[in-house]
């Protein structure tokens, strides 16, 4: 029955999955239970990282970070994440030099992260307010950047981590 729920429950997660192109693909969905991942005291970007990075190679030189936003009233029906878990959703474009656009979504808010191989992949929209960083997989100082920047931007506001454990 559960496997069954999470097939339903990923269907409709495609369906909201949403981006400012069309050829892109769905290559991802994980839910992050967020007592589970305390309990191991992970930080909620470190799990939205450890999800992107399955994805990613050592070509990636920029991540792109947008603020939290609500969910439109048209996706809040066909998704209910509640306060409980992360639902991370990661699409590939290749014909954006195979851009990695991630989604996450909590409660009724979302965030995305985009990891890009050159800046001008990533096409920015004035309607969005958009973090623009360096990012390298392999290089500490740079990933952990952006990991913090999740945190501090995006994870501590909506309220998945406390202040303190930052």
């Amino acid at each position: 029955m559960n496997k069954t729920m999470l097939a339903i429950a990923l269907g409709f997660t495609a369906l909201c999955v949403h981006a400012q192109w069309h050829d892109g693909l769905l290559m991802d969905v994980q839910e992050v239970n967020i007592t589970a991942m305390q309990s191991v005291k992970m930080s909620g970007a470190e799990a939205v990282m450890k999800v992107i990075e399955q994805y990613a190679d050592g070509q990636y030189r920029f991540a792109f970070i947008s603020n939290n936003y609500l969910l439109p009233a048209e996706h809040t029906k066909n998704i209910t994440v509640g306060k409980n878990r992360l639902l991370i959703a990661v699409a590939g474009y290749p014909l954006l030099n195979d851009l990695i656009y991630t989604q996450v979504f909590f409660d009724q808010s979302f965030f995305f992260v985009a990891l890009a191989k050159n800046e001008s992949d990533m096409k920015r929209s004035n309607s969005m307010q958009i973090i623009r960083m360096n990012y390298e997989k392999r290089n500490a100082l740079r990933r952990n950047n952006v990991r913090d920047t999740i945190q501090r931007n995006n994870i501590i506001p909506l309220g998945i981590d406390a202040a303190e454990r930052y």
